[in-house]
């Protein structure tokens, strides 16, 4: 299914590379997304808390993930 901001040239293209890069490329580039995504969120909570230690950034983006604990 096409984006609905993508021209249909555009999205012929995307389709072609991810068939090249077969199913280990494209698990590839799923990890690589979620890196730069789980990065940009723990950036934006350390902008937000700078006076949070690491370990209160991870907690936090778990808990912007996952909920708060019960």
């Amino acid at each position: 299914m096409r984006a609905l901001d993508t021209s249909p040239e555009a999205a012929e293209i995307q389709e072609r590379i991810h068939r090249e890069l077969g199913p280990a490329g494209r698990l590839k580039l799923a990890i690589e997304l979620s890196e730069v995504a789980r990065s940009f969120t723990i950036a934006g909570i350390r902008q937000r808390h700078p006076e949070y230690s690491e370990q209160d950034a991870i907690r936090a983006l778990a808990e912007q993930l996952y909920g708060r604990p019960e």
